[in-house]
């Protein structure tokens, strides 16, 4: 005789002893990975290195446009890729351009493996996108600084740009999109700008020309789930950051 019948109490009764057992398992499992995942992003700081731009490419921030009005817009970021290799990005940066119309530069470019490589500091004007404008909560916001060139959004914009992968060297639409590395380094940086979240665009967003299509295939919900939990962490940080690491990463083409 069976000591379980297929419709016996005790049958259903350790099923759902053993269903409980296995829920309390599985939050057990759930809640040591997120707390692994809580203290290795408390920890986080990518690899920076600095490759200074030429003077050429870049300039300063001006209080006031070329009219004498004051230009006091809120800091933004604008997002960017290099379509290039990081390397080849460095190579044009350090170049001088004596003519305006090739002088160009972001602040700060994230390679494919997460490095942080500075070219311009925060407190000057990096030439990203000409031709742009914001269009968020405050209406349109752009500064003419230039007499010839059109208003952009340099004079107030943290300029950003993610290494392409090597299948997104042309100029079509899409390719293998970016790297978690690049995705966790992007949104520390932009979590340590203080800026917030409705004033971080693309170049695609900001750009008047309608030519302008980066950074293509960009996960946004990867993004925005990195940016939400930095966040929390700058606001109830209890672990303290390591020293910032500058290395010479091999940065070839």
């Amino acid at each position: 005789m069976r000591w379980f019948k297929l419709n016996s109490p005790r049958l259903h009764g350790l099923l759902l002893f053993l269903g409980a057992l296995a829920c309390v398992f599985a939050l057990h499992v759930s809640a040591v990975n997120s707390q692994t995942v809580h203290s290795e992003l408390a920890r986080f700081r990518p690899i920076e290195v600095w490759r200074p731009a030429h003077e050429t490419n870049f300039g300063k921030r001006y209080a006031k446009d070329i009219y004498g009005r004051p230009a006091q817009n809120e800091p933004i970021v604008v997002l960017h890729e290099t379509v290039v290799s990081a390397a080849s990005t460095i190579r044009f940066f350090q170049t001088p351009h004596y003519n305006e119309a090739d002088q160009a530069s972001y602040h700060d470019l994230i390679t494919r493996n997460g490095t942080v490589v500075h070219f311009v500091s925060r407190k000057n004007r990096a030439f990203g996108a000409g031709n742009s404008v914001f269009r968020g909560p405050n209406g349109p916001e752009a500064v003419k600084t230039h007499r010839i060139y059109p208003a952009s959004v340099n004079n107030f914009a943290y300029h950003i740009s993610l290494e392409t992968p090597a299948d997104g060297n042309h100029n079509g639409n899409h390719h293998s999109g970016y790297t978690q590395a690049q995705y966790r380094s992007l949104a520390w940086l932009v979590t340590q700008s203080k800026i917030p979240a409705n004033r971080v665009t693309t170049h695609k967003g900001v750009d008047r020309s309608g030519s302008r299509k980066d950074p293509r295939s960009f996960n946004q919900r990867t993004f925005n789930s990195l940016f939400n939990r930095f966040s929390q962490l700058n606001q109830t940080k209890t672990v303290s950051l390591p020293p910032a690491t500058f290395a010479g990463p091999e940065l070839s083409d």
